[in-house]
């Protein structure tokens, strides 16, 4: 956790942590990219219809990443265990 970088929930993490006293000294599986900034608020509607509603942001998804970084964790736990 003290290794992570690029990451306001991270960073609001270990803020917590600090505060309580507890160690930081634990892996996880965070990415080093930089973070974004949203897309602007678009009206998203039917063809031939009215708007209705606030407008929304229309972000991409990637569905699959937080299995991927379960999958990631679970191997390093099992590679951690078969070395001691």
């Amino acid at each position: 956790m003290d290794k992570t970088e690029n990451c306001a929930l991270a960073r609001e993490i270990r803020k917590q942590l600090r505060r309580i006293k507890a160690s930081l000294k634990f892996p996880v599986v965070h990415s080093t990219e930089l973070q974004i900034k949203a897309l602007p608020h678009q009206e998203i509607t039917a063809i031939d219809t009215a708007p209705t509603g606030r407008p929304r942001a229309v972000n991409g998804t990637i569905s699959y990443m937080p299995n991927i970084f379960g999958l990631m964790m679970a191997g390093h736990i099992i590679q951690t265990l078969l070395k001691s």
